[in-house]
This record gives C-alpha cells, structure tokens and sequence, in this order.
C-alpha cells in the first residue's frame, strides 16, 4: 500500500475545503439574487402604490375644485349628488366618484385593489366591512392625519403592497355632509379625516424572476 506523504495529504485536504467552499458560494449566488430581487419588487410594488394614491388624490381634488364647486356656483340646474345616475344630468360628488372609480380600477386592474371607505357612510349605502388594518389605520391617522400608513405582505411566489391613506375634509365636503339628509355625522370640521383611500398592489415573483433570463441561463449552464 503506498504512502501518502503529510504533505499530499495536507494539498488534498486543502483541495477538498476549497471546492466545498466554492460550491456553498455558488449555491449562495442563487439566493443572493432571490434575496435583491425581493426587495426590487417591494420598491415597485410601494412606488406603484404611492403614485396611484396620489393620482386618485389629486384627481378627487381637481374634480372637487374644477368641476363640483364650478356647478355649484352656476344658477343652471345641473345637481352634485352621490345619486347621480337616477338624475338626469347630474354629477357625481367627489366620494361618490372614487366610489366609482375603485370599482373601475378593480375590474380593469387584475393585481390593483383600490377600496375608498368610511365607517360614517351614507344611510342609502351598505356599511363596508372595514378589516382589522383599516381599523387600526382609522384610529391612528385620525390621530395623525399627516402618515400615510403601509403594509407588505410576502409569500413564496407572490408579494402585495398596502397603502393607506387619510381622506381629509374640505370646505365643500364639509357643507354637504353637515346639510345632507343622509348624512350620519352632522359635525364634520375641515381637517377632519373622512374615511380611508386602500390601495393595494400584488405582484407575482415570477413577473420580475423571469426579467433575469441571461442570469438563469448562466446557473443552468453552470450546473
């Protein structure tokens, strides 16, 4: 039997460390890159739901100042109600607009969940089933109406974003609240926050896994 000399032994010790060390590094690479690609899509998916609840925000705030104070200080007769479509040529109100217009984006938009809700909804309506983090939300940014307050969600294939944001009171929204016969709450003040605007944006991890297909190609080949 022949003699391994100390020397021998100690390279192919140090060969075997080597190798086992290179392939713990490349399997690491695989996870690394799921690890940065996670947090990519968490970056879209929070940037996505800022921009949309500003553009929603921002919309209801034109139409508030451009198109419902407008009507209401001309003397024709077209009316700004929450029951627009059973009044020939009457608007919309900016709540019952978004009501409206989350519908829209909810059957469009099969990844965006857009939900505009008070716990003070009009007698006509059916009461929204606000969750426990609407809830909460409710009660902290009535405390604070300045945040804006998110949540995120992971799983193995997909992750969601969630936004809330205050709805503020106006001076316009003040006046027809506290005069409107279906109104529950009479005492409205402007600051006052409203309900809440929910946008929720989920995103398969196959979506953005698949944006590094030379990188795929790369661990199939080295494998």
């Amino acid at each position: 039997m022949p003699k391994i000399h100390p020397s021998s032994a100690t390279t192919r010790a140090r060969g075997i460390v080597l190798t086992v060390l290179v392939v713990v590094l490349l399997a690491g690479l695989p996870l690394a890159v799921w690890l940065d690609l996670r947090n990519l899509t968490e970056s879209a998916l929070r940037r996505q739901a800022t921009d949309l609840n500003s553009v929603v925000t921002s919309m209801r705030s034109f139409y508030a100042t451009n198109v419902v104070a407008r009507v209401l200080a001309s003397a024709g007769t077209t009316q700004v109600t929450h029951n627009y479509e059973s009044i020939p040529g009457a608007i919309p109100i900016p709540a019952t607009l978004s009501l409206e217009l989350g519908r829209v984006i909810s059957e469009k938009q099969q990844n965006i969940v857009y939900r505009f809700v008070s716990d003070h909804p009009f007698r006509n309506r059916k009461p929204p089933a606000l969750d426990d983090f609407e809830l909460a939300a409710l009660r902290t940014l009535r405390a604070d109406p300045t945040r804006v307050i998110t949540e995120v969600k992971e799983s193995l294939f997909s992750d969601r974003v969630r936004l809330i944001a205050p709805v503020i009171m106006g001076a316009a929204c003040v006046s027809c609240h506290n005069s409107h016969v279906e109104s529950v709450k009479k005492d409205w003040k402007v600051g006052d926050v409203r309900g809440l605007q929910d946008v929720s944006i989920t995103q398969p991890f196959a979506d953005n896994l698949f944006s590094f297909k030379y990188l795929l190609i790369y661990f199939a080949l080295l494998a």
